[in-house]
């Protein structure tokens, strides 16, 4: 049911289109079958370049739509065996990306959230951010993670809702049977059966991660937990550290010592990660003006909310709203 590039494979492939190439050669997988591919030759790629992009290796599982478009749709899945000089790079990214750490060790990025991947860990890539992946595997031992792609901005409302919006990395989730069990279905199922399937098999992975992190969450500190809350629940208000200096009695210094300990973050960056997902979400998913969705998050001023949507983002909300039009 599937094809298999070995990286042996691979640079064969490679070197042969070398030797028969014009000044244009470059891999792209084509879609033949549920999941088969090729290589094919086209552009203007060096062969140091297509060496780069082929330090992964693996199966993929392509699942195209049948009939009208799902509201969720993951049409891609696959397990990477990524070598010590992976590294794949989407800014901004259109899709989101969930991955289980089978073995070795890597680094996610999302704008500028690093985090160290472990066998266990599970990632969450989210779209409308900068993604980077990067392996640390050694050179005996490649570094495997089975991934989902999920090309659907309802992702999002998902995440959201199960609170795991913000989250980058859940260690040690024991969730790997879940992604293993589309690996299997892929083998046997049907494309009409991955259709639904797929999609209830994210929302039990998702479930499970949005409980271990409830779960995990209940060991922070009273305090923290107060101040957590308090700070989700106002999140369309606008934010002021004295507030909660006044309504703990604690100094602002030591509430972020506190806070960052814990959480692994200030309270100030906490709070604006917070307001510009939701400006995501209201930039995709509806049509309120800048300045609208600006005074839905408590900012008064929409110039310096943009500057501050800019800096997060690396896009201003309008080419923001602009990138992910393009999709649809």
């Amino acid at each position: 049911m599937y094809f298999l590039l070995s990286m042996r494979r691979i640079m064969r492939k490679m070197k042969s289109m070398e030797q028969s190439r014009s000044h244009n050669s470059w891999i792209r997988c084509d879609t033949i079958h549920s999941s088969l591919f090729t290589i094919t030759a086209k552009s203007n790629r060096t062969s140091d370049e297509l060496v780069r992009i082929m330090d992964k290796y693996g199966p993929i599982y392509h699942f195209p739509s049948i009939g009208d478009p799902p509201p969720l749709s993951i049409p891609f899945i696959g397990i990477n065996y990524c070598t010590p000089h992976y590294r794949n790079v989407r800014s901004p990214s259109k899709i989101t990306v969930i991955g289980c750490v089978l073995s070795g060790h890597g680094r996610v990025r999302v704008n500028t959230d690093s985090r160290r991947v472990n066998p266990g860990d599970v990632f969450v890539l989210r779209s409308g951010c900068d993604h980077e992946v990067i392996s640390e595997a050694e050179p005996d031992e490649p570094w495997t993670y089975i991934w989902y792609n999920i090309h659907s901005h309802w992702a999002l409302n998902v995440l959201e809702a199960y609170r795991l919006l913000t989250t980058v990395v859940v260690p040690d989730a024991s969730v790997e049977h879940l992604f293993r069990q589309g690996i299997e279905w892929a083998e046997s199922k049907t494309l009409e059966e991955m259709q639904g399937d797929l999609q209830l098999l994210f929302m039990q992975i998702v479930i499970r991660l949005s409980d271990i992190q409830r779960k995990r969450g209940e060991l922070l500190s009273s305090l923290v937990q107060q101040i957590k809350l308090r700070l989700d629940n106002q999140l369309l208000q606008p934010f002021h550290t004295e507030q909660l200096v006044k309504e703990t009695g604690i100094s602002a210094k030591q509430l972020n010592r506190m806070f960052k300990k814990e959480m692994g973050t200030t309270i100030y960056n906490y709070v604006l990660t917070k307001k510009m997902e939701s400006a995501k979400l209201m930039l995709i998913d509806t049509p309120l003006t800048v300045n609208e969705i600006s005074e839905q998050l408590g900012y008064s001023d929409a110039h310096y909310f943009s500057n501050l949507f800019n800096k997060k983002t690396g896009m201003r909300p309008t080419a923001f709203r602009s990138h992910f039009a393009e999709q649809d």
